[in-house]
């Protein structure tokens, strides 16, 4: 995790461009302090709790304590009824606005964001609340990962979001004790079923437009078929299995000896 440098540009087979990003552990860039903060905390919370309720006082968030850029904040919304998962979002990357390159549309529609990522109930978070103490490696990286993604379009001047990848590094290293998934795609949070419902991007009463992103932790081979093959290949292969929400973090690779 660190400088960020251009490597390539494609064309995958269905026609769209790719602009191939790396990275290296080499960042000499100065912290910078948080400007803004929780703007619109409130509202987001409200509008989730409304898709993803679990009863008052039962959620619980791990607090950022030292901020470069934005405040990121993981909250932690636990399983209720039905649905038996964990649901992970992200607080503080809408705080700016990321930096989309110019075209022929709106920068408003894209510019804000936050993550989700859905973790299994038997999930272990350690002491439920405020840090990562007592979490071992092999739970805590999804927090980890989800802080330094909402941050990584702020840090290198970029942005993310729906059909974007972001591998591990040029090798695709594993993300975390425990699994060989070694990088990410970014989808909106899309319906699944009933126990798993979507949910639409937010207009606060500002006339800001928060977009919410689903974090999705994916092999190599799955990453490259999507650069190779284009976004429509892919979203073919999410029907073509039924992907799950959940992490499974030693799920089947859908595209290992294939």
């Amino acid at each position: 995790m660190g400088f960020i440098f251009k490597r390539k540009k494609k064309v995958s087979k269905d026609g769209t461009r790719v602009d191939i990003i790396g990275y290296s552990n080499d960042d000499d860039r100065a912290w910078e302090p948080v400007a803004e903060s929780g703007k619109y905390l409130e509202e987001m919370t409200e509008y989730i709790d409304k898709v993803f309720p679990c009863g008052e006082g039962k959620s619980f968030v791990f607090h950022e304590i030292l901020s470069d850029i934005v405040h990121i904040d993981v909250n932690i919304i636990p399983p209720e009824g039905s649905r038996d998962y964990y649901i992970l979002w992200t607080s503080g990357m809408s705080d700016l606005p990321m930096t989309l390159p110019d075209g022929d549309y709106d920068k408003k529609d894209y510019e804000r964001a936050e993550l989700f990522m859905f973790l299994p109930k038997d999930w272990k978070f350690g002491e439920i609340g405020e840090s990562a103490e007592g979490v071992g490696e092999e739970y805590y990286w999804p927090v980890r990962w989800i802080k330094y993604l909402a941050r990584f379009p702020h840090e290198y001047k970029t942005w993310l979001g729906t059909g974007h990848t972001l591998p591990n590094g040029e090798d695709y290293s594993p993300l975390g004790a425990g699994t060989e998934m070694g990088g990410f795609f970014f989808l909106p949070v899309i319906s699944l079923g009933e126990d798993n419902p979507g949910i639409d991007a937010l207009v606060c009463k500002d006339g800001t437009r928060i977009n919410f992103l689903w974090a999705i932790p994916m092999y190599k081979e799955e990453i490259e078929y999507k650069l190779e093959e284009g976004f429509e290949a892919m979203m073919d292969l999410f029907s073509d299995v039924s992907f799950p929400r959940v992490l499974d973090p030693k799920r089947k690779n859908y595209r290992e000896n294939l």
